[in-house]
């Protein structure tokens, strides 16, 4: 199959969305999974570990 700009355009044109969400997506998994960490710990069922690495 031959390559085109048309094809090679088209396909770059529907990864540069989820390019441009992934930090988002990203973000908004981290706060979900430290709101869990905090709901488990403060439950009792695993001890407080630090998530921020300076």
């Amino acid at each position: 199959m031959k390559t085109t700009f048309f094809s090679e355009f088209m396909s770059a044109a529907k990864e540069a969305p989820r390019l441009y969400f992934a930090p988002l997506v990203g973000a908004g998994r981290a706060i979900k999974a430290e709101f869990r960490r905090v709901e488990e710990e403060s439950a009792g069922k695993a001890p407080l570990a630090p998530t921020a690495k300076h």
